[in-house]
C-alpha cells in the first residue's frame, strides 16, 4: 500500500482557534486563546483537546459544554503532577545510588567494578565497566577532574565518588548488571522482596522520571514499562491499572516509606487532582 504524502499547510494560532470553535469548543476570548497557543504550541495542547472530543461522532466534535479554560486547567494540572512526581523520584534516585554504593563498597572495597563476582555475568561486567568508564571520562564534575589530576591507578575513582556522576538510567542499568544476591540486599532496604521485582520497579520509575524531565504528559498516559505487583504488600493496589501513573506512585511511596524517608506522593497527587475537577480521576489511575 502506498501511503499519501503529508500535505497539511501551516496554520496560525488564530487559525487554530477558528478550527477549535468550529468543532464546538467554547472560546470566549479568542485573542487570548491564540496567544496561549503561540506560547505553548498547538501540538503540545492537542492531546488535551483530543481528550474532550467525541470520537464516536463524525467530525469528532467537542463534548457539549467543553470550554477552552477546561483544557488549560487540565494542562496546568498535568504540569503540577509532573513537578510533584519529578521531585519525589529525584529523592529516590539519590537514595538508590547511595545504597548501591554502600553495598558494593562494603562487600568489595572502594573499586568494586573490577570484581567479577559483583556482576551476574562476564558480559554484563564488561558492559558495566565500559559504561562507567565512559561516564567518568566525559564528566565535567570537579571531583572527576580532581581524581584525574591526583591519581594514576585505579583508572576509575572510588564507587562513592563515581556514583555521583551516574544518571538515573545508568544507575538502573548498573543495578541490572549486578549479582542477584547483592541487588536483593539493596531491594530489601526498600521493602521489595526480590531482585527481579526491584529491577522492574526501578526501570519503570526511570521511565516516569524521563517523562517528567522532558515535560511530557502524565495525564491519560499509558506507560509501556509497568510495575509488577508486590503480592505481599498489595502494591500497586488492586484496581489500580499498572499502566497508569498512580501504580508507579504507589510503588515509589512504598519504597520511600520503607527506607525511612516518606514523601506521601499518592496523597499529594490526590490533593492536586481535587483542585482540578476538569481532570477525570480515572485518567491518571485514581
Amino acid at each position: 500500500m502506498t501511503l499519501p504524502p503529508y500535505t497539511k499547510p501551516h496554520a496560525s494560532a488564530a487559525d487554530r482557534v477558528l478550527h477549535l470553535r468550529a468543532k464546538g469548543l467554547a472560546v470566549p476570548r479568542p485573542i487570548v486563546a491564540a496567544r496561549k497557543i503561540e506560547m505553548i504550541g498547538y501540538e503540545r495542547l492537542r492531546i488535551y483537546f483530543l481528550s474532550r472530543r467525541d470520537h464516536t461522532v463524525v467530525g469528532k466534535p467537542f463534548l457539549p459544554g467543553t470550554s477552552y479554560n477546561d483544557i488549560l486547567k487540565i494542562y496546568e494540572c498535568d504540569a503540577r503532577l509532573r513537578a510533584a512526581c519529578f521531585a519525589a523520584v529525584g529523592q529516590f534516585e539519590i537514595l538508590l545510588r547511595n545504597r548501591i554504593s554502600e553495598e558494593l563498597s562494603a562487600r568489595f572495597g572502594s573499586h568494586p567494578y573490577f570484581e567479577p563476582s559483583a556482576f551476574k555475568t562476564k558480559e554484563l561486567h564488561v558492559e558495566a565497566l565500559q559504561k562507567l568508564s565512559s561516564v567518568y571520562s566525559s564528566s565535567k564534575d570537579k571531583r572527576a577532574k580532581h581524581y584525574k589530576d591526583s591519581y594514576s591507578n585505579p583508572p576509575l575513582p572510588a564507587i562513592w565518588t563515581l556514583k555521583e556522576f551516574l544518571t538515573f538510567g545508568a544507575t538502573s542499568r548498573l543495578l541490572k548488571a549486578l549479582d542477584g544476591p547483592l541487588v536483593k540486599a539493596v531491594a530489601a532496604d526498600f521493602g521489595v522482596p526480590t531482585d527481579q521485582l526491584f529491577e522492574n520497579w526501578v526501570e519503570a520509575l526511570v521511565d516516569l522520571r524521563n517523562v517528567c524531565a522532558h515535560h511530557d504528559r502524565l495525564f491519560n498516559r499509558a506507560f509501556q514499562k509497568q510495575p509488577q505487583r508486590h503480592q505481599r504488600a498489595g502494591i500497586p493496589a488492586a484496581g489500580v491499572p499498572a499502566s497508569k501513573v498512580r501504580a508507579l506512585i504507589q510503588c515509589l511511596d512504598h519504597m520511600m516509606t520503607t527506607r525511612g524517608t516518606p514523601v506521601h506522593l499518592d496523597a499529594a497527587v490526590r490533593t492536586i487532582l481535587n483542585k482540578y475537577p476538569a481532570v477525570r480521576l480515572a485518567e491518571v489511575g485514581y
